[in-house]
This record gives C-alpha cells, structure tokens and sequence, in this order.
C-alpha cells in the first residue's frame, strides 16, 4: 500500500509519517513536477519526489530489520549465557 501511496502522492507518505522537513521538500518537487508537466519536464521533478519517498522507506525498512536482528542476537546471547 505505501509504495502506491508513493508512486502516486509521494508527500502523503511523509505527511503520514509526520517527517515534516521531508513532506515540505517533498511536496515542492510534487508541486513543480504538476506545474511542469506540460512543459515534459514535470517528469523529472516527479522521479525525483518518488525517488525520495522509496529512498526513506527503504531506509526505514532496514533500520527495522537491524533491530530485529539486534534483538534476536541478544536473545540468543541470554539463551547460551544460561546453559
């Protein structure tokens, strides 16, 4: 769901996210990508607010798989200090 979210209305990601630096830069660049667009190069300002949008919730996505790896390694940690 969030990848359409961000292909079609990259700010709403980072308003729902309440990043509001990133929904500020990221609605400029939506905003020009609509205001450009008859002009052909409404493209480029539209891959650039999607691109920045996937970068954050990939780097997202990592952060919360480090953590979980993080806790399962602490985990195992307590399970061998036991025995």
């Amino acid at each position: 769901m969030m990848y359409l979210i961000i292909i079609f209305i990259s700010p709403l990601y980072f308003l729902i996210r309440k990043k509001w630096g990133a929904f500020i830069l990221n609605s400029i660049l939506y905003l020009l990508a609509c205001a450009t667009l008859l002009f052909g190069i409404g493209f480029i300002f539209w891959i650039l607010a999607v691109g920045h949008a996937g970068w954050h919730l990939r780097k997202e996505g990592m952060v919360e798989q480090a953590e979980l790896i993080a806790k399962k390694m602490v985990e195992q940690q307590g399970k061998s200090n036991v025995e």
